[in-house]
């Protein structure tokens, strides 16, 4: 009895064994496919032998954009930048062909807005039944974060440096510009006493010439002045003193500076701001030196170019969740290459000039969570934007 009871419960194993193979054979290899993609946030993709997409999981969708429908069928091109496609198609042709195996790279896709996604892929081969190569496997890593965040850290790391390296060189310029001023000061009075003792000669023609010889002297010792207040505001750009501003009061007070500041008639200087604009919290110091910084390198590019006058907007206008102010005028402009880089530190479009102003602009910006941009065109003038966030309705309170 104990053997056919034995002999049952094999028969029933190996009924339900082969039961269970039968039933992983009817499993399709895109169903297998589309469970990994599924719940996985990489896009995985499969192309055949002519470069064919044939696959597509809710994480590519995710990732670049196209849905199913719109990209199974379409070659694999659509989705590679331009200047890289035929490296693509020669790279499948060479995996296809079993020249290598499993391929790792970063590299980048095309998104279906036409933006370019960082991503690193593993493209490995898929073989058939008779183990020939039938179709290639891609699994995409979106590395646009870990780019960004790579970012980051390298500029904190060179903005930690260039603060340390700031201080000392404020710090070093500064000490002997104090003795040339006091210098210059006591060469004129002595000059002078020198002129009324002698009681010879064209006296003002000497004067004339002294004048110039130490208004020449003092220009450039307020030139290396800028520099070593630029340098000195670099190291403290991110020591700040917050407290709560109402922009259209603070707005009123720049414009007054401004006005006292710049010759009348030379720039027109207009305001535009909301009546309800929001509070921020921020550093008005620091940013009235932003201001101020576009202010002066607008006031120079208009002066330089040749309009005889020029106008300068200061608008101040209410978005999501902040509040935009702007710098705009009616210069000359720039090109699109040297606007794509002039907030980076060294890089300034003067004959004469440290490239740190703007770059110090854009750290006070960063350090208030706000962002900037430059809009401008050759002959068309120049448009600064800042977004500033604002504080929450119910902490608004002054």
């Amino acid at each position: 009895m104990l053997n056919i009871i034995n002999n049952q419960i094999h028969g029933f194993e190996a009924m339900n064994q082969q039961s269970i193979q039968n039933r992983s054979q009817d499993i399709n290899e895109n169903v297998i496919l589309s469970a990994i993609g599924e719940g996985s946030s990489d896009a995985i993709t499969r192309i055949d032998a002519n470069g064919i997409i044939t696959s597509w999981t809710p994480g590519a969708e995710r990732m670049l954009g196209y849905s199913t429908a719109e990209i199974i069928g379409q070659h694999v091109d659509r989705i590679i930048p331009e200047e890289n496609r035929e490296a693509t198609r020669i790279s499948i042709q060479k995996q296809m062909q079993g020249k290598f195996s499993v391929l790792h790279e970063e590299t980048e896709r095309l998104h279906k807005d036409g933006r370019l996604v960082p991503v690193f892929l593993t493209r490995v081969p898929l073989h058939n039944n008779n183990c020939e190569i039938a179709s290639l496997l891609a699994i995409l890593k979106d590395t646009s974060e870990e780019k960004k965040l790579q970012k980051q850290v390298e500029r904190l790391q060179r903005d930690t440096a260039m603060g340390k390296v700031a201080a000392k060189v404020a710090h070093e310029i500064r000490t002997p510009l104090g003795v040339l001023f006091l210098k210059s000061d006591l060469l004129v009075e002595r000059m002078e006493a020198a002129f009324e003792e002698w009681g010879k000669g064209d006296a003002s023609s000497h004067h004339g010439k002294l004048d110039k010889c130490v208004a020449d002297i003092q220009k450039q010792i307020s030139r290396l002045e800028e520099i070593a207040t630029n340098y000195l505001h670099l190291s403290k750009s991110r020591t700040m003193e917050r407290q709560r501003i109402d922009l259209r009061k603070w707005m009123k007070e720049m414009l007054k500076e401004l006005q006292e500041q710049y010759p009348q008639g030379f720039i027109d200087f207009k305001t535009e701001y909301d009546e309800e604009s929001p509070i921020i919290d921020g550093d008005p110091q620091q940013l009235q030196r932003v201001v101020a910084n576009l202010v002066r390198n607008s006031v120079e590019a208009i002066q330089y170019s040749h309009n005889k006058k020029g106008t300068i907007l200061l608008r101040s206008r209410p978005v999501d969740d902040g509040v935009m102010l702007e710098v705009v005028d009616d210069g000359p402009g720039m090109s699109h290459e040297i606007s794509e880089d002039i907030f980076d530190p060294f890089i300034t479009t003067k004959s004469i000039g440290t490239g740190l102003g703007l770059y110090l602009v854009r750290e006070i910006i960063d350090n208030h969570g706000g962002s900037i941009n430059i809009d401008t065109e050759e002959g068309q003038g120049t448009a600064v934007r800042i977004f500033l966030p604002a504080l929450p309705k119910e902490s608004k309170t002054l």
